[in-house]
Protein backbone atom coordinates (compact mmCIF):
# COMPACT_ATOMS: atom_id res chain seq x y z
CA UNK A 1 0.00 0.00 0.00
CA UNK A 2 1.20 3.53 -0.77
CA UNK A 3 2.23 5.82 1.76
CA UNK A 4 -0.81 7.96 0.61
CA UNK A 5 -3.18 5.28 1.01
CA UNK A 6 -2.21 4.63 4.14
CA UNK A 7 -2.57 8.32 5.11
CA UNK A 8 -6.03 7.99 3.56
CA UNK A 9 -6.76 5.14 5.64
CA UNK A 10 -6.15 6.70 9.02
CA UNK A 11 -8.21 10.18 8.51
CA UNK A 12 -10.83 7.74 7.51
CA UNK A 13 -10.56 6.23 11.29
CA UNK A 14 -10.13 8.73 13.01
CA UNK A 15 -13.57 10.34 11.43
CA UNK A 16 -15.16 6.72 12.13
CA UNK A 17 -13.77 6.01 15.62
CA UNK A 18 -13.26 9.17 17.98
CA UNK A 19 -11.57 9.27 21.16
CA UNK A 20 -13.08 8.91 24.50
CA UNK A 21 -14.14 11.31 26.71
CA UNK A 22 -14.29 11.89 30.07
CA UNK A 23 -17.37 14.24 31.71
CA UNK A 24 -18.26 15.59 35.26
CA UNK A 25 -21.48 16.02 36.33
CA UNK A 26 -22.57 17.22 39.75
CA UNK A 27 -25.92 16.63 40.78
CA UNK A 28 -28.54 17.23 43.97
CA UNK A 29 -29.90 14.56 45.93
CA UNK A 30 -33.51 14.21 45.46
CA UNK A 31 -33.84 15.96 42.23
CA UNK A 32 -33.16 14.74 38.12
CA UNK A 33 -29.98 15.21 36.64
CA UNK A 34 -29.36 14.41 32.78
CA UNK A 35 -26.25 12.08 31.55
CA UNK A 36 -25.32 14.20 27.88
CA UNK A 37 -24.01 11.70 25.83
CA UNK A 38 -21.78 13.80 24.05
CA UNK A 39 -23.20 13.31 20.29
CA UNK A 40 -23.50 16.12 18.04
CA UNK A 41 -27.13 17.29 17.46
CA UNK A 42 -26.26 17.13 13.63
CA UNK A 43 -25.86 13.02 14.26
CA UNK A 44 -28.85 11.01 13.28
CA UNK A 45 -28.17 8.03 16.62
CA UNK A 46 -28.78 4.22 15.46
CA UNK A 47 -27.45 2.87 18.47
CA UNK A 48 -26.92 4.23 22.09
CA UNK A 49 -25.74 1.90 24.37
CA UNK A 50 -25.72 3.00 28.91
CA UNK A 51 -23.95 0.95 31.09
CA UNK A 52 -22.22 1.10 34.76
CA UNK A 53 -19.65 -1.04 36.48
CA UNK A 54 -16.80 -1.12 33.76
CA UNK A 55 -19.59 -1.57 31.17
CA UNK A 56 -20.70 -4.97 32.56
CA UNK A 57 -24.49 -3.94 32.87
CA UNK A 58 -26.10 -2.25 30.79
CA UNK A 59 -28.88 -0.03 32.17
CA UNK A 60 -30.34 1.87 28.69
CA UNK A 61 -30.14 0.65 25.18
CA UNK A 62 -31.11 2.40 21.88
CA UNK A 63 -31.58 -0.12 19.00
CA UNK A 64 -33.46 -0.45 15.52
CA UNK A 65 -35.38 2.60 16.74
CA UNK A 66 -36.51 1.36 19.91
CA UNK A 67 -36.03 2.22 23.26
CA UNK A 68 -35.00 0.02 25.85
CA UNK A 69 -34.71 0.54 29.71
CA UNK A 70 -33.34 -3.00 31.61
CA UNK A 71 -34.87 -3.31 34.78
CA UNK A 72 -31.86 -2.77 36.70
CA UNK A 73 -32.73 -2.60 40.48
CA UNK A 74 -30.69 0.31 41.08
CA UNK A 75 -31.71 2.57 39.00
CA UNK A 76 -35.68 0.97 39.06
CA UNK A 77 -38.82 2.94 37.07
CA UNK A 78 -35.82 5.84 37.63
CA UNK A 79 -34.17 6.36 33.69
CA UNK A 80 -35.19 7.87 30.74
CA UNK A 81 -33.32 7.98 27.79
CA UNK A 82 -33.75 10.28 24.89
CA UNK A 83 -33.23 9.01 21.26
CA UNK A 84 -32.47 12.00 19.45
CA UNK A 85 -29.67 12.96 21.51
CA UNK A 86 -28.40 9.97 23.55
CA UNK A 87 -28.92 11.72 26.63
CA UNK A 88 -29.78 9.61 29.87
CA UNK A 89 -31.81 11.12 32.74
CA UNK A 90 -32.25 9.78 35.99
CA UNK A 91 -34.86 11.05 38.29
CA UNK A 92 -34.68 11.59 41.99
CA UNK A 93 -31.45 10.79 42.80
CA UNK A 94 -29.51 9.45 45.66
CA UNK A 95 -26.14 9.77 47.07
CA UNK A 96 -25.46 5.95 46.18
CA UNK A 97 -26.12 7.19 42.15
CA UNK A 98 -22.53 8.80 41.93
CA UNK A 99 -20.68 6.27 39.67
CA UNK A 100 -19.25 6.60 36.25
CA UNK A 101 -21.75 5.72 33.61
CA UNK A 102 -20.32 4.86 30.18
CA UNK A 103 -22.17 5.35 26.67
CA UNK A 104 -21.46 4.33 23.91
CA UNK A 105 -22.78 5.75 20.39
CA UNK A 106 -22.93 4.77 16.80
CA UNK A 107 -23.96 6.94 13.68
CA UNK A 108 -25.88 6.33 10.56
CA UNK A 109 -22.82 6.80 9.00
CA UNK A 110 -21.13 4.44 11.22
CA UNK A 111 -19.02 6.88 12.97
CA UNK A 112 -18.38 5.83 16.82
CA UNK A 113 -17.94 7.83 20.17
CA UNK A 114 -17.62 6.78 24.11
CA UNK A 115 -18.10 9.04 26.75
CA UNK A 116 -17.29 8.15 30.12
CA UNK A 117 -19.55 10.33 32.57
CA UNK A 118 -18.30 11.08 35.95
CA UNK A 119 -21.28 11.72 38.14
CA UNK A 120 -21.20 13.23 41.89
CA UNK A 121 -24.26 13.73 43.94
CA UNK A 122 -24.48 16.55 46.66
CA UNK A 123 -27.15 17.27 49.37
CA UNK A 124 -29.50 20.02 47.96
CA UNK A 125 -28.85 23.36 50.04
CA UNK A 126 -31.49 23.53 52.69
CA UNK A 127 -33.76 27.30 53.34
CA UNK A 128 -31.98 29.28 56.01
CA UNK A 129 -33.91 29.78 59.07
CA UNK A 130 -34.53 33.55 59.97
CA UNK A 131 -35.38 34.78 64.01
CA UNK A 132 -36.35 37.97 64.81
CA UNK A 133 -34.33 39.60 67.37
CA UNK A 134 -36.00 42.69 68.22
CA UNK A 135 -38.61 44.41 67.11
CA UNK A 136 -39.80 47.89 68.49
CA UNK A 137 -42.04 51.18 67.24
CA UNK A 138 -41.31 54.79 68.23
CA UNK A 139 -43.08 57.63 67.17
CA UNK A 140 -43.87 56.13 63.93
CA UNK A 141 -40.48 55.07 63.32
CA UNK A 142 -40.37 50.51 63.67
CA UNK A 143 -36.95 49.40 64.43
CA UNK A 144 -36.73 45.64 63.61
CA UNK A 145 -33.75 43.04 63.88
CA UNK A 146 -33.72 39.72 61.95
CA UNK A 147 -30.95 36.75 62.13
CA UNK A 148 -30.54 34.48 59.32
CA UNK A 149 -28.89 31.31 59.55
CA UNK A 150 -28.01 28.43 57.00
CA UNK A 151 -27.08 25.37 57.52
CA UNK A 152 -23.20 23.68 55.67
CA UNK A 153 -19.94 24.87 54.66
CA UNK A 154 -19.13 27.58 52.24
CA UNK A 155 -22.33 29.25 52.08
CA UNK A 156 -22.71 32.77 52.00
CA UNK A 157 -25.80 34.67 52.82
CA UNK A 158 -27.65 37.87 51.57
CA UNK A 159 -30.55 40.05 53.04
CA UNK A 160 -33.16 41.96 50.40
CA UNK A 161 -36.42 43.94 50.61
CA UNK A 162 -39.27 42.56 48.90
CA UNK A 163 -40.70 44.89 46.59
CA UNK A 164 -40.87 48.75 47.38
CA UNK A 165 -39.31 49.79 50.54
CA UNK A 166 -39.51 53.34 51.83
CA UNK A 167 -36.97 52.49 54.87
CA UNK A 168 -33.42 51.99 55.63
CA UNK A 169 -31.56 48.79 56.10
CA UNK A 170 -28.09 47.12 56.94
CA UNK A 171 -26.98 44.05 56.93
CA UNK A 172 -23.44 43.11 59.07
CA UNK A 173 -20.54 40.86 57.77
CA UNK A 174 -21.22 37.32 57.48
CA UNK A 175 -20.44 34.99 59.70
CA UNK A 176 -18.28 32.41 58.20
CA UNK A 177 -18.51 29.98 61.62
CA UNK A 178 -22.37 29.33 61.83
CA UNK A 179 -23.21 30.91 58.31
CA UNK A 180 -24.95 33.41 60.07
CA UNK A 181 -25.95 37.34 58.50
CA UNK A 182 -28.07 39.92 60.92
CA UNK A 183 -30.21 42.64 59.50
CA UNK A 184 -31.54 45.91 60.71
CA UNK A 185 -33.75 47.98 59.81
CA UNK A 186 -35.50 50.66 60.26
CA UNK A 187 -39.54 51.86 58.56
CA UNK A 188 -41.41 54.62 58.36
CA UNK A 189 -44.88 54.08 59.38
CA UNK A 190 -46.96 50.97 60.72
CA UNK A 191 -46.83 49.18 57.41
CA UNK A 192 -45.63 45.30 56.69
CA UNK A 193 -42.21 44.52 55.23
CA UNK A 194 -40.89 41.79 53.47
CA UNK A 195 -37.36 40.89 53.71
CA UNK A 196 -35.49 38.09 51.77
CA UNK A 197 -32.50 36.22 52.90
CA UNK A 198 -31.03 34.07 50.08
CA UNK A 199 -28.35 31.24 50.70
CA UNK A 200 -25.78 30.75 47.74
CA UNK A 201 -23.56 27.46 48.22
CA UNK A 202 -21.91 26.47 44.36
CA UNK A 203 -24.69 26.32 42.33
CA UNK A 204 -27.21 26.22 44.48
CA UNK A 205 -29.27 29.04 45.64
CA UNK A 206 -32.63 29.14 48.04
CA UNK A 207 -34.38 32.03 49.58
CA UNK A 208 -36.79 32.22 52.88
CA UNK A 209 -38.85 35.18 53.62
CA UNK A 210 -40.53 37.03 56.35
CA UNK A 211 -43.02 40.02 56.70
CA UNK A 212 -42.66 42.12 59.26
CA UNK A 213 -46.16 43.74 60.32
CA UNK A 214 -45.17 47.21 62.25
CA UNK A 215 -48.27 48.22 64.64
CA UNK A 216 -49.18 49.41 67.73
CA UNK A 217 -49.70 45.85 68.93
CA UNK A 218 -46.38 45.12 68.39
CA UNK A 219 -44.48 47.38 71.69
CA UNK A 220 -43.62 44.55 73.74
CA UNK A 221 -40.44 43.61 73.57
CA UNK A 222 -39.33 40.37 72.12
CA UNK A 223 -35.71 40.39 72.61
CA UNK A 224 -34.17 42.83 75.13
CA UNK A 225 -30.98 43.59 73.17
CA UNK A 226 -29.74 47.08 71.78
CA UNK A 227 -33.10 49.35 71.30
CA UNK A 228 -35.74 47.24 73.15
CA UNK A 229 -34.95 47.33 77.37
CA UNK A 230 -37.48 44.95 79.38
CA UNK A 231 -37.86 45.01 82.95
CA UNK A 232 -40.07 41.75 84.44
CA UNK A 233 -41.81 41.98 87.83
CA UNK A 234 -38.69 39.59 88.95
CA UNK A 235 -35.70 42.19 88.53
CA UNK A 236 -38.64 45.06 90.16
CA UNK A 237 -38.45 43.09 93.52
CA UNK A 238 -34.52 42.09 93.21
CA UNK A 239 -34.50 46.21 92.70
CA UNK A 240 -36.68 47.11 95.22
CA UNK A 241 -35.39 44.57 97.39
CA UNK A 242 -31.70 45.52 97.59
CA UNK A 243 -32.61 49.36 98.15
CA UNK A 244 -34.12 48.24 101.22
CA UNK A 245 -31.36 46.48 102.76
CA UNK A 246 -28.89 49.55 101.45
CA UNK A 247 -31.25 52.00 103.52
CA UNK A 248 -31.30 50.12 106.31
CA UNK A 249 -27.30 49.77 106.56
CA UNK A 250 -27.28 53.22 105.79
CA UNK A 251 -29.73 54.12 108.88
CA UNK A 252 -27.90 51.65 111.12
CA UNK A 253 -24.37 53.15 110.43
CA UNK A 254 -25.41 56.75 110.90
CA UNK A 255 -28.02 56.18 113.34
CA UNK A 256 -26.10 59.47 115.71
CA UNK A 257 -26.80 61.65 113.06
CA UNK A 258 -30.16 60.47 112.39
CA UNK A 259 -31.34 60.70 115.84
CA UNK A 260 -29.51 64.06 116.45
CA UNK A 261 -31.48 65.65 113.55
CA UNK A 262 -34.82 64.52 114.81
CA UNK A 263 -35.96 67.34 117.26
CA UNK A 264 -38.07 64.92 119.40
CA UNK A 265 -35.46 62.57 119.96
CA UNK A 266 -35.89 58.94 119.66
CA UNK A 267 -39.64 57.66 119.41
CA UNK A 268 -41.38 56.61 121.97
CA UNK A 269 -43.11 53.49 121.58
CA UNK A 270 -45.51 52.41 124.48
CA UNK A 271 -44.82 50.14 127.17
CA UNK A 272 -46.05 46.42 127.07
CA UNK A 273 -47.27 44.46 130.25
CA UNK A 274 -46.65 41.14 130.67
CA UNK A 275 -49.71 39.65 132.50
CA UNK A 276 -48.41 36.61 134.57
CA UNK A 277 -51.90 34.58 135.81
CA UNK A 278 -51.83 33.52 139.13
CA UNK A 279 -52.62 29.90 140.51
CA UNK A 280 -54.83 29.61 143.44
CA UNK A 281 -53.71 27.20 146.10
Amino acid sequence: MSLCGIVLLCVVCIHQVLANEDVYIFGYSGQSVVLESGADRSWKLTRVQWSIYQNTTFIASLKEGQVIIYKFWRHQGRLQLDPSTGDLTIFNVTVDDGMIYNVALVTSDHTRKQVKVHLSIQEPLQKPVIKKMLHSLNDSQCCVGLECTASGQSVSLSWMPDGEFNGSYISGIPNSVDSSLVLFASINGKISVTFNCTASSDQQTVTRQITVQCSEEKLMCEVCIIFCSCVSSVMLSIVFTAAVVLFLAYAFKNKDTIFAACPEGLLKFPTIYTVTPRTET
